[in-house]
């Protein structure tokens, strides 16, 4: 019967110096201007929709 078995290391023994990790872990390169045209993807504040449905999920809260 073969045995696998996977070798612990602990996170200081992992070299990151000269890694960049969002790169090499998606595929993403994070150059500045990548960076700002990813970021305004996300809204800053949430839509009309969604605070009146949060608006109405709490005033219907019987605490």
């Amino acid at each position: 019967m073969g045995i696998n078995s996977t070798p612990f290391i602990s996170y200081h023994e992992i070299d990151v110096e000269n890694i960049d990790l969002i790169d090499d872990a998606w595929g993403f390169n994070s150059e500045f201007h990548d960076v700002l045209t990813l970021l305004r993807m996300f809204r800053i504040e949430p839509g009309e929709r969604l605070t009146n449905k949060l608006i109405d999920k709490i005033r219907s809260d019987d605490r």
